[in-house]
């Protein structure tokens, strides 16, 4: 049997049912029996690091995995960049790249590239199979990995004389391997309880672990038991609603809010499940952790104790830990000092919520977001890279639902956008998803605009268009005291985005007033073809952040 049949086979064993890639000379041997599947589709993109986007995007979206497929070479050189974004917001996903035959290999032959070794800090795992008996077992371990444990990416490369060898194999005898999660113990379950309990003014934190693991409505449940308030981490924004009376927003220098910054300051107890209090979250770590304690939640070991040490760390599997946790929580904590603590956590939210609702022309980015929480329901997904606008979105837009809400988080890449939307729609069919990005982010992976035409997946694209690179600017001129190479004027006068969207079969129109905003939004919503909205805003806007989250600087 090929062994390019044979892992097509594994593919759709594990369950693939949906591909993005580019074919290309070191992978044709595979691409010949993808072609023959009739359980997987695949989706052609524009550039190989888009198809590692729009994978990530495919399991942000569904907590279900896809494959990225690539030629060797450059096309593998070009996955780096998805990879090691997908990798540090622990999104498994299996990206296949094509390779030179086996007795090239390591004598500079055409676009031969070890790009195991070059993804091996990057990656979950890496893999370049020379043996064709390691074929099976090597993909095995590969889904195995990609799943268990911290989730992340795991590259398989595939030499071309691999792909076309066959071997003698049954693939009645494949198995997808078991595996299994870290549980935390009871004496553990009970001291954190116990803690929380005794603490006057306890705060959890809900990270990007508590989306993956699908347990967002556990951890609010036992929030609710033991009325303790609720801030959500960047990647865990929508895992509790809004309006919901524990909700305390985000903390954090960047995406943080005044509330859930307050609310952290005034805490004595913090409870971090899935979360690993990386820099944009803490700032300052002396002033993050102060006198308060620390429970600390996490799948994986190397987690707890790596920024702050923990006063109870707790090894598990967030679903495990949280219905533990809630079963623990037999009697509600329900105190006077905490039902009258979440009574003003109610005032403050509104007190401290910063303004959206500006008139005024030039439009005030913010107005923007405004009109994004005003005309979508909750069943709308988002997706943001990097930049001004990302952290605009981050502050500023309301997610009520877990897996709405698909941010490069720790990377923070520009031309993320596009591709994850693209990968987001597919996985979750008759959704539509809105990439928000600045106008010079949109100048990154704008080609794989023609991809969703093509497809027909009309995805909306927001441009909050400052005409700069704005938080580059910011930063230089609070940090620094000097603007250099960050002004694009030209992006409000030479530069016509529509155009290029309707160059490559999409729809799009300028908006300049804010009173605009939401015929236009209407107009992306209804149109069966992806649709631009170029919003022209005021160049000079600040962001509000700092240093650390008792140092935030605020802007109007």
């Amino acid at each position: 049997m090929n062994v390019s049949e044979i892992i097509v086979k594994i593919l759709e064993k594990e369950g693939i049912s949906d591909a993005f890639g580019i074919p290309g000379a070191g992978i044709n041997g595979l691409y010949k029996y993808l072609e023959k599947s009739n359980k997987i589709d695949h989706y052609t993109v524009r550039h190989e690091e888009c198809a590692v986007h729009a994978a990530g995007g495919y399991y942000r979206a569904s907590g279900k995995i896809a494959a990225a497929l690539c030629t060797s070479g450059p096309g593998a050189t070009n996955f780096v960049t998805g990879i090691y974004t997908a990798n540090i917001d622990s999104i498994p996903i299996i990206a296949i790249t094509g390779q030179a035959v086996t007795s090239q290999l390591g004598k500079d032959a055409f676009q031969c590239v070890d790009i195991a070794k070059i993804c091996e800090p990057i990656a979950k795992a890496t893999y370049c199979i020379t043996d064709v008996s390691n074929v099976v077992k090597t993909f095995q371990e590969a889904f195995k990995k990609a799943r268990e444990g911290k989730p992340g990416p795991v590259v398989i490369d595939l030499p071309l004389d691999i792909q076309l060898a066959d071997i003698d194999y049954n693939m009645e005898e494949y198995e997808v391997l078991n595996y299994d999660f870290p549980k935390a113990e009871e004496k553990d379950i009970k001291k954190a309880v116990e803690m929380l309990k005794e603490s006057e003014s306890p705060v959890i934190i809900m990270g990007g672990g508590v989306v993956l693991a699908d347990s967002c409505d556990l951890l609010v449940k036992f929030a609710e038991k033991m009325q303790i308030p609720v801030i959500t981490t960047y990647m865990a924004k929508g895992g509790i609603p809004e309006n919901h009376p524990l909700n305390a927003g985000h903390a954090g220098i960047q995406v943080g809010q005044p509330i859930g910054n307050k609310v952290l300051l005034d805490s004595d107890l913090i409870l971090g499940v899935g979360c690993r209090f990386t820099d944009r979250h803490t700032g300052d770590i002396k002033v993050y952790k102060g006198n308060r304690k620390f429970i600390h939640i996490n799948i994986e070991k190397n987690e707890i104790d790596k920024i702050i040490k923990a006063d109870l760390g707790i090894v598990s599997d967030a679903k495990y830990a949280v219905k533990a946790l809630l079963k623990e929580a037999e009697t509600e904590r329900n105190t006077e000092s905490s039902d009258k603590r979440i009574k003003e956590l109610q005032i403050l939210k509104k007190e401290l919520e910063r303004k959206t609702d500006y008139k005024c022309v030039p439009i005030k980015p913010q107005r923007v977001f405004k009109e994004l929480n005003d005309y979508f329901d909750d069943e709308i997904m988002y997706t943001t890279g990097c930049g001004i606008t990302q952290i605009w979105s981050g502050q500023l837009q309301k997610i009520n639902k877990p897996r709405k809400y698909l941010a490069s988080g720790g990377a923070g890449t520009l031309g993320y956008d596009i591709p994850t939307a693209f990968g987001a729609m597919i996985a979750d069919k008759g959704r539509k998803a809105v990439a928000v990005m600045g106008d010079f982010g949109f100048t990154f992976h704008a080609q794989e605009l023609a991809v969703a035409a093509k497809y027909k997946v009309p995805l909306i694209v927001v441009l909050v268009n400052n005409a700069y690179l704005g938080l580059i600017r910011q930063n230089q001129k609070y940090a620094y005291g000097y603007e250099y190479g960050v002004e694009m004027k030209e992006n409000h006068t030479m530069m016509d985005y529509i155009k290029v969207a309707e160059g490559l079969a999409c729809a799009g129109e300028r908006v300049f007033e804010p009173d605009k905003i939401k015929e236009a939004l209407d107009r992306a919503y209804k149109s069966e073809v992806p649709y631009i909205i170029d919003i022209v805003v005021e160049e000079g806007a600040d962001c509000s952040m700092g240093v650390a989250i008792d140092a935030i600087r605020e802007f109007v």
